[in-house]
């Protein structure tokens, strides 16, 4: 779609919309010399300055996408000038919007499938797209439209391709861009067999009504006003959406993409950020569909009318999008043999992507035989890689180093975390799972068990409890949420004894008072070299007092009530374990038995001391165990924390 706005300054165009380039060889060859010159993009392309692809584009004779030059081939009075870009340095600032987004699109998924993937789907088909445009292509709408089919991914990626690949034809056969978008519309309600408004499908077709403009900028802006204002009505028209609270992720991925390329005419910085290739995507889960493969494949020289009827009967989220010359398909289905020997009836298929939604549920549990009748769900904040039980499951919160996305504990060990941790530039994130993930967890788990508790660390530190709790309301009495209040250690602690309690005989509903008693009868105390990370993941609570008064002073904090607190201060590393054990061994005082754990940033021998120090301070100690802290609580600690909680014994 971003791309029609791009190719159209080669054209007028006008308030009508209907500035057409008087050939297609003209566009053709125009389109071309906007791809010559250094497309590294190192450098930031700023308002007014030509980049240093421009200047050699000037030296080609300044066919770059100018309205000056394109006046002077046809003449229009109100045509305004503006700077020099590339197209490819506008579908970069596009990307650049997009890729902003993407993490927020992924949680906000929920429709058709709550599969947390939107976001991901979208970039790797405009990833797709931007690297066509590297290769300086002798014909850029073929290679654009090509491209967007064979890097579609997901429902949303296959749709945004169709309108790419629509739109660029209609900009290659000489079209203005009202004209463009309006194909492109019309192309993404052909994709979907049923389509649905309240989607990405209305605010194409919103934004192609509303295009209109004396110059490029105007178009785009008009676009983007009806864009914004029909995203926001999308809540009135699914029931999904209004009952999440959130917009459509595919149509605010729509608008994103707009944003960026108006961000780009409006002169803001672009930069390439972009992989040198279009990273590979998988379906984290569908919950919705009862299907288990997600199928993607290509198809070239198609019989479509006959593709489609086939298709109807595979299975659901069917996406046909492209045209007799080249299809992308995308379907859910349980018998990838017979989709895909099925429509080799129709023509030729190519690049078979599956993925196994039931096994790619986004969780890792330990897979033996079920003991008893409730599941526990935990998520990876326990820091539990491994599931204890076999009747637990753990579901990852997600880190981020840039646009590199990693499931905790999943596609990324703590190890590897401190060591990228330790050489990348780039301060990680982190988010919680999307409502979808749990929901795929929660219905594969009831097809089992009678019950899932699912404990969670604290509201006050996570949207994770929220998520969780979102999707508990698909399977009413059927899933009990618990906000623990707590994180990391006692956390793990805490799993422990919920599980203790159901073997003793406990139902479900005794565990929220269960965990209310844990809290009041436990303690969870840390240090860290620096409230640095903390205070950048924006975790630091009450501990903010602190900033800027620790001076060769070690903090030591700890979580009350989910909250990070201040405890005190310790001049001179030395003195950081004595004092963390006295404060240890003062607040489970009043308890004669307790459990401890220990956690510590990939330092294995300071956990050693701090363990030593701690039996030493206090009999009653039932267990110890030592943990280590992963990538999500990793991101907020910083590497050098240390911790120590414990549990009072029933």
């Amino acid at each position: 779609m971003h791309f029609a706005g791009l190719q159209a300054a080669s054209a007028d165009v006008r308030a009508n919309g209907n500035a057409v380039l008087e050939n297609a060889q003209l566009l053709e060859v125009r389109i071309e010399a906007t791809l010559r010159g250094d497309h590294g993009m190192a450098a930031v392309i700023t308002e007014g300055r030509p980049s240093a692809a421009g200047a050699a584009d000037a030296r080609h004779g300044g066919s770059m996408l100018d309205r000056r030059s394109c006046r002077k081939r046809h003449p229009s009075p109100k045509m305004s000038t503006s700077p020099h870009y590339t197209l490819l340095e506008l579908a970069l600032g596009a990307r650049m919007r997009l890729a902003a987004e993407s993490s927020q699109l992924n949680a906000i998924n929920v429709f058709p499938v709550a599969d947390g993937d939107t976001g991901s789907n979208l970039l790797h088909t405009i990833d797709a797209v931007v690297e066509s445009l590297r290769g300086n292509p002798a014909d850029p709408a073929r290679a654009i439209g090509d491209a967007a089919l064979l890097g579609a991914r997901g429902n949303s990626g296959t749709i945004l391709a169709s309108m790419i690949r629509a739109a660029a034809g209609e900009l290659g056969a000489g079209q203005a861009l009202p004209q463009a978008l309006l194909s492109g519309a019309r192309a993404a309600y052909r994709a979907v067999p049923e389509p649905v408004e309240g989607t990405m499908l209305t605010v194409a077709q919103a934004l192609a009504d509303a295009a209109h403009g004396e110059s490029l900028e105007e178009c785009v802006a008009t676009a983007l006003v009806a864009a914004r204002a029909a995203l926001a009505q999308t809540p009135d028209q699914l029931d999904q959406l209004r009952s999440a609270g959130v917009v459509d992720a595919g149509a605010a991925g729509l608008v994103a993409l707009l944003e960026g390329l108006a961000g780009v005419l409006a002169g803001e910085p672009v930069v390439d950020h972009s992989p040198a290739a279009p990273r590979p995507a998988v379906h984290l889960a569908d919950p919705t569909s009862r299907y288990q493969f997600c199928i993607g494949f290509v198809m070239r020289d198609v019989d479509l009318d006959g593709l489609r009827a086939a298709a109807d009967t595979w299975g659901d989220s069917l996406v046909l999008a492209g045209d007799t010359e080249l299809v992308r398909v995308h379907v859910h289905a349980d018998d990838v043999d017979r989709v895909t020997t099925e429509a080799g009836a129709f023509g030729a298929v190519s690049d078979c992507v599956t993925s196994d939604m039931r096994d790619d549920i986004a969780a890792r549990s330990t897979r033996h035989e079920q003991r008893g009748t409730t599941a526990i769900v935990y998520d990876s904040t326990a820091d539990l890689p491994v599931a204890e039980h076999p009747d637990w499951t753990m579901v990852p919160l997600t880190v981020h180093f840039g646009e590199a996305e990693f499931r905790d504990y999943v596609d990324l060990t703590a190890a590897e975390f401190y060591e990228r941790l330790a050489s990348s530039s780039t301060h990680p994130t982190t988010s919680q799972p999307a409502p979808g993930v749990f929901i795929a967890v929660y219905r594969d788990l009831l097809e089992r068990y009678e019950h899932v508790v699912s404990i969670h660390l604290s509201a006050g530190l996570s949207g994770t409890f929220g998520s969780a709790s979102t999707a508990a309301q698909e399977f009413p009495g059927r899933v009990t949420v618990i906000d623990s209040r707590l994180v990391s250690m006692p956390l793990a602690l805490g799993l422990g004894r919920a599980q203790d309690a159901l073997d003793a005989g406990a139902s479900p509903g005794d565990l929220p008072a269960l965990f209310d008693k844990i809290g009041r009868q436990s303690g969870c105390l840390f240090s860290v070299a620096t409230l640095e990370y903390l205070q950048r993941g924006g975790r630091i609570g009450r501990a903010q007092a602190l900033v800027g008064t620790l001076l060769g002073v070690h903090p030591l904090l700890a979580v009350e009530e989910g909250e990070v607190v201040p405890v005190g201060r310790v001049r001179g590393e030395a003195r950081v374990l004595p004092e963390l054990v006295a404060e240890f061994a003062r607040r489970s005082a009043p308890y004669p038995t307790i459990d401890v754990a220990i956690a510590h940033a990939d330092d294995l021998e300071r956990a050693a001391e701090l363990e030593a120090l701690v039996r030493e301070a206090r009999a009653g100690i039932r267990s110890v165990r030592i943990l280590t802290l992963g990538a999500v609580v990793g991101t907020h600690a910083g590497p050098g924390a240390l911790g120590l909680a414990f549990v009072a014994a029933d």
